[in-house]
């Protein structure tokens, strides 16, 4: 970490002392990030998974590079979590042309973080998925890092369509810094072919296929030192779960899901109005297997979902209304295996595989239910280049429930989310601007749920404690400040300079609180 700070204070110096004073004509190439956020906010397509449509609204050349670190904690936060996390990240992306008919767009992202005071979840994925995961109920550390590189790839119009490739690889390591100490490696890829056919100049019709791979593979356990009383948990659903003294001798699990789906999108574009709108569904196999193919059960599941944006341009203002609602119905089958050995009679060999014997399907489903929906208004300046001040509102609403099967036990969920942002430009000096922004959300619990038909350690110590995080009501404020400033490392180089310092807390009923602290610097250039 002492490394990671020294970096970063170089970094700072190096910019503040390489800034030009410049008169404001000779700084009007100077690549502007207000601009750069109004042009990708136009591109609407590129949320979706389709890239092909990227090439409607173009991003102009250029890279934006970021590096911060961040420290959020308190004790409002579920019992599987950390009690605080401190981390670095880096992310740069770059918008570029491959060639008079293709366009690019790159991106990578790397984060390192700590996590404090976790347990009982060694996985990436604790909650509302696979329920087949495993953890200690002793309290430790964890480090986690991740890297991220996508590319997408699009081409402008051959004859009425347009063509697009997505390439997204994602790997990330978690490790835990105490007895027993379990390490888990995740690879998740991603390939997604679309295409757009043109009706006309207004209405345009998009489909895209994608295929996903997702590896979670931890291979072993560890321990430092030998604790006679140490137990290890491997959980089935709910307040099912299995604790057994030294039972991370030997253990190993990896979960390895193939993921298939496609979406299908209808854009119209007018002066001064363009939609969009995005429907899809996935699906997701996912088997869960240990020493010899041993396997507690799999995991499936169906994601459907939906997304629309409006943009609504008249003279000096821009209005961006966004819908997004998410569906998802999933559920486990649960395996009853016996261990079989063969004897080879040439070889003498003997090998030995778990073979399933009974499978209960379903024994544990769950739904989620995601709504967001935003409404933001920009007042535009410079022909509509830049901004003097954003306002916005959203609302959400999220849920769910996991349900256990005999004997049967129900855990539910839900919670109203609503609350109000904004910014505002505090100095203009074209290139050297000073920025200011702001958020409140209160968030309202509608429900929160928990029978149970058998009570012991997990309902005590997890699912108890978590329905309150679920029943409180929660208020929260942030605000952020934003500093772009001219740099010429020589003559013909044209590079903006980026910082910025954040924070913000949550409040909720009880006393439980959240704090998130960060600062970050960057480079934009063209």
């Amino acid at each position: 970490m002492k490394k990671t700070t020294t970096t970063i204070i170089l970094l700072i110096a190096l910019f503040t002392t390489v800034i030009q004073a410049q008169s404001k004509d000779a700084l009007m190439d100077y690549p502007d990030l207000q601009k750069r956020e109004l042009e990708v906010l136009r591109q609407q397509w590129s949320v979706t998974n389709n890239s092909s449509g990227m090439a409607f609204s173009p991003v102009s050349a250029g890279s934006f590079a970021t590096l911060g670190v961040y420290s959020q904690g308190g004790d409002h936060h579920r019992v599987q979590e950390g009690s605080s996390q401190n981390g670095l990240y880096f992310s740069t992306e770059r918008y570029d042309k491959f060639s008079n008919k293709i366009l690019v767009k790159g991106s990578f992202k790397f984060k390192m973080d700590k996590e404090l005071d976790r347990g009982w979840s060694d996985v990436f994925k604790t909650y509302n998925s696979n329920p087949y995961i495993f953890g200690s109920s002793v309290r430790g550390d964890y480090d986690t890092q991740s890297f991220d590189l996508k590319l997408q790839v699009y081409t402008l119009s051959f004859g009425r369509f347009n063509m697009g490739l997505t390439i997204d690889y994602l790997v990330a390591d978690m490790a835990r810094q105490r007895d027993p100490r379990s390490r888990s490696y995740l690879l998740d890829y991603s390939f997604i072919p679309s295409l757009v056919y043109n009706i006309n100049d207004r209405h345009k019709l998009g489909l895209n296929l994608y295929y996903r791979y997702d590896k979670e593979k931890m291979p072993g356990l560890t321990t430092v030192q030998t604790d006679p009383n140490l137990q290890y948990y491997t959980f089935t659903g709910l307040q099912n779960a299995e604790g057994r003294i030294g039972g991370y001798r030997g253990f190993s699990r990896q979960f390895i899901a193939n993921i298939l789906g496609g979406d299908f999108q209808y854009n119209y574009n007018n002066a001064g109005l363009k939609w969009l709108v995005s429907a899809g569904m996935e699906y997701r196999d996912e088997e869960t297997l240990g020493d010899k193919r041993q396997s507690p059960g799999s995991y499936n599941s169906y994601v459907f979902d939906l997304y629309s944006d409006l943009l609504i341009e008249r003279e000096s203002v821009l209005h961006n209304i966004k819908l997004k609602a998410e569906f998802t119905d999933g559920g486990a089958n649960e395996f009853r295996q016996r261990l079989v050995s063969e004897r080879d009679t040439l070889t003498g060999l003997t090998t030995q595989i778990w073979e399933t014997i009974y499978i209960y399907k379903n024994r544990f489903m769950v739904k989620e239910t995601d709504l967001h929906a935003s409404w933001k208004v920009y007042s535009l300046s410079d022909d509509g280049a830049s901004y003097r001040w954003s306002a916005g509102s959203y609302i959400g609403f999220q849920s769910f429930k996991n349900s256990y099967f005999l004997p049967q036990s129900d855990y539910l969920s839900g919670r109203v989310t609503i609350g109000l942002n904004g910014s505002v430009l505090l100095y203009d000096g074209r290139s050297n601007k000073l920025y200011a922004e702001g958020d409140v959300y209160s968030g309202i619990s509608t429900v929160a749920k928990l029978d149970a038909e058998i009570e012991n350690l997990v309902t005590n110590e997890i699912l108890g404690p978590d329905l309150q995080f679920h029943k409180r009501d929660t208020f929260s404020a942030g605000a952020a400040i934003k500093y772009t400033f001219p740099l010429q490392f020589y003559q013909k180089s044209k590079l903006t300079g980026y910082a910025k310092i954040y924070g913000g807390n949550l409040f909720s009923a009880g006393g439980a609180g959240w704090y998130n602290i960060g600062v970050a610097i960057g480079l934009l250039t063209l």
